[in-house]
């Protein structure tokens, strides 16, 4: 139960943290998800005592983020760089390993010097990853990128291979420099042949599934997240590496299709890609918040006993000044020889501007999640039984480097390499999702008033009011009244619901509550069609007595049979309903409109504007003469039978087809703004990718 409280509270900590990153835009999410898991462990101090065995923090958040990571990169850009690429990943963890753990030993004796080499080891792997989270305010180069992507993945690697050397030194007390090259090949070359056979076998064994005719592609996308997990423990019993077999594999399995693919492949990219952005979004928050929740025990006696805050911290710095030294002394070496291979010029012809590329490149690389769980890794006890010596100091230690990093990295990258292109803002792509949306009612209108097709006539107008809905949506999102259109909306819902309970009250004295719940369902579903959701679809009638209600909830459950013409008539009754309802919204937001400020008026005609075009919809649907529910309600529920099956049997036929075709409409609109140069490539590109999402979606339905 304890367990499954922690991981409660670890989501908790997750969720709350991607919605305060929203509000505090100047901070990385990574630091608010370590201030996050800070106050978790200050309110429930028990979380922080968190200990995790190493095998399985090591395949349950490490495997999964290298195989990521490196089914998610260019192996031929890593191919172009990868001298360079190797020179980080390999030379400068060993260099940081000697220079830190020397360093590290000497400030603080009591730590072996086999567990000071496991700490640098720790701070070897960077987290690119991080960075992104600054967002647009950050600008690297193609090279710069290629570096750090390339490095992350290979240093995490390397870094774990050389922690696991150092570890097993201090835990054993002994280290033969001989039986220790023996096994680092069998481990190193080992784990990535198994690695790429495994990676080939996983890859072949779906192309074969796919090619006979296996098409599921959740359950593709299942057997993917669950290859890392398996190669990880396959390679490890086999005495492996199983790190740099999951990192084999991953590159293997990266899948990278041209620009002309197959539907089928297109669909499992992007469930691929989606199911996999959570899992490591997930995990690396995860792993944030408990570095947060490491930090309480900083100022804990038993743990700064024989050193005192003042030299822990005194540590902290000057390790993080070690590894940033070391690195940038090594990227300013490597990028001074490097030759350029379209201009042919090395670095040390223009030794300002690589010094000050080496420098960003530094910065960005801070130390992150990975360190964070290869350190968490630390075994409690030794051979023997002894406690494992300095370990939470060592922990707390690397916390610190991995903070001041980030912290490092947050305030100084953003103003040494500034975005020199600052993408379309959210009002940008509002105004031009508002006039493609404009453009595409108009070009429905359009059709629907030519008449040359009559029988897509239903379905048109249905697909129609949707874009209406959409239109509404968009023009209140870029107005910026957030909070005024929250509670014009909160209110005219009141309205509606007064009006309906009105009308019911009327209805009830003429029918009995078994004959009205039909339609009190049935409007539900009209006001769902015409694009209300969420509170909106509930408004109406609710039950005026415990035997009303149990009829409405009756219905739901298991609904009454009807014949058709009795449909017919109840599905027009329903929609006199819902029209009067959109009237007396209509009649409340213009009182609102002159009775108001400038602000509120012009989120109250937006909100007029959509009432009356789905008031139009709901009438044009059935062919409204202007007959109104409530004033004589015995009538209406007698009235002579509306014959509209034939316009609900083309309405469902032809909805799809419509739908796409308003899609394809939508779409040429957006290139016709494109080519006239209204609107850039990258609102262009944005716009198709939420027709895209729509189209799925609707396809899916």
């Amino acid at each position: 139960m304890e367990s499954f409280e922690l991981i409660l509270i670890l989501l908790a900590c997750v969720i709350i943290a991607s919605v305060l990153e929203q509000v505090i835009r100047r901070v990385s999410l990574p630091l608010v998800q370590i201030a996050i898991g800070l106050v978790a462990a200050l309110l429930v101090p028990h979380v922080a005592e968190v200990h995790i065995k190493s095998e399985l923090f090591l395949v349950l958040f490490i495997a999964p983020l290298l195989f990521n990571e490196a089914r998610e990169s260019s192996k031929r850009e890593l191919w172009d760089n990868l001298p360079s690429i190797l020179s980080l990943a390999i030379g400068l963890v060993v260099i940081t390993v000697l220079v830190v753990g020397f360093a590290l030993h000497w400030m603080a004796p009591s730590i072996p010097l086999a567990a000071a080499f496991a700490c640098a080891a720790a701070l070897g792997p960077t987290d690119a990853a991080a960075v992104g989270a600054l967002g647009s305010t950050v600008s690297l180069s193609k090279r710069q990128k290629v570096l750090l992507s390339g490095e992350s993945l290979i240093n995490d690697a390397s870094g774990v291979v050389c922690f696991q050397f150092a570890i097993a030194a201090a835990v054993t007390g002994a280290f033969s420099l001989v039986d220790a090259s023996v096994t680092f090949a069998i481990l190193f070359f080992g784990g990535i042949a198994f690695g790429i056979a495994a990676g080939f076998a996983a890859f072949f064994s779906m192309a074969f599934l796919r090619m006979r005719g296996f098409e599921n592609n959740v359950v593709h996308v299942l057997y993917e997240v669950f290859t890392p997990f398996l190669v990880f423990l396959l390679a490890e019993a086999i005495g492996v590496s199983g790190i740099l077999a999951v990192v084999a594999a991953g590159l293997v399995m990266a899948r990278h299709t041209s620009r002309l693919t197959t539907t089928s492949q297109a669909r499992l990219n992007l469930v691929s890609n989606g199911f996999w952005e959570i899992i490591v979004y997930l995990i690396n928050g995860v792993i944030f918040v408990l570095l947060g929740m490491q930090l309480p025990q900083a100022m804990s006696p038993a743990i700064t006993e024989g050193y005192g805050p003042g030299l822990l911290i005194g540590v902290i710095l000057v390790v993080t000044l070690l590894v940033m030294l070391v690195r940038f002394v090594w990227v300013s070496a490597t990028e001074l020889a490097h030759r350029d291979k379209q201009t042919g010029a090395r670095g040390s012809a223009h030794v300002h501007k690589t010094l000050k590329d080496a420098l960003v490149t530094t910065i960005a690389g801070p130390k992150g999640a990975v360190t964070l769980s290869i350190i968490l890794t630390i075994p409690l006890t030794v051979e023997g039984g002894a406690a494992f010596p300095e370990r939470s100091f060592i922990i707390l230690v690397t916390a610190g480097v991995i903070l001041c990093t980030l912290v490092i990295a947050d305030l100084t990258l953003a103003r040494l390499s500034p975005s020199k292109h600052v993408g379309a803002t959210e009002e940008e792509i509002g105004r031009a999702e508002v006039t493609v949306l404009q453009n595409t009612i108009a070009e429905l209108e359009s059709k629907i008033a030519q008449g040359t097709h009559p029988e897509f006539e239903p379905a048109t107008r249905a697909v129609w009011a949707g874009y209406r809905v959409r239109l509404f949506r968009a023009q209140l999102d870029l107005s910026g009244c957030g909070d005024i259109k929250a509670r014009l909306i909160q209110e005219t819902y009141k309205v509606q619901q007064k009006r309906a309970e009105e009308l019911e009250a009327q209805i009830v004295a003429h029918v009995s509550p078994k004959e009205a719940a039909p339609y009190y369902d049935l409007l539900r579903r009209v006001r769902g069609s015409v694009g209300y959701y969420d509170q909106g679809v509930r408004i109406g009638p609710r039950g005026s007595g415990l035997r009303s209600r149990f009829h409405i909830w009756r219905q739901r459950i298991e609904p009454q049979k009807v014949t058709s013409e009795k449909a017919e008539l109840m599905y027009y009754q329903t929609c006199l309903f819902a029209i009067e309802l959109e009237r007396v919204a209509i009649e409340y937001l213009e009182g609102v409109e002159a009775a108001s400020d400038e602000e509120t008026a012009r989120v109250a005609r937006v909100c007029i504007e959509e009432h009356q075009g789905t008031m139009q919809a709901l009438e044009e649907r059935v062919g409204y003469t202007g007959e109104q529910p409530g004033v004589d309600a015995g009538r209406l529920f007698d009235s002579s039978s509306v014959m509209l099956s034939e316009k609900f049997k083309l309405m469902s036929e032809y909805m799809d087809m419509v739908a796409a075709g308003a899609f394809a409409v939508e779409l040429d609109k957006i290139s016709e703004l494109q080519t006239q140069g209204v609107i850039g490539d990258d609102i262009a590109q944005q716009l198709r990718q939420n027709v895209y999402v729509l189209q799925m979606n609707a396809e899916s339905a």
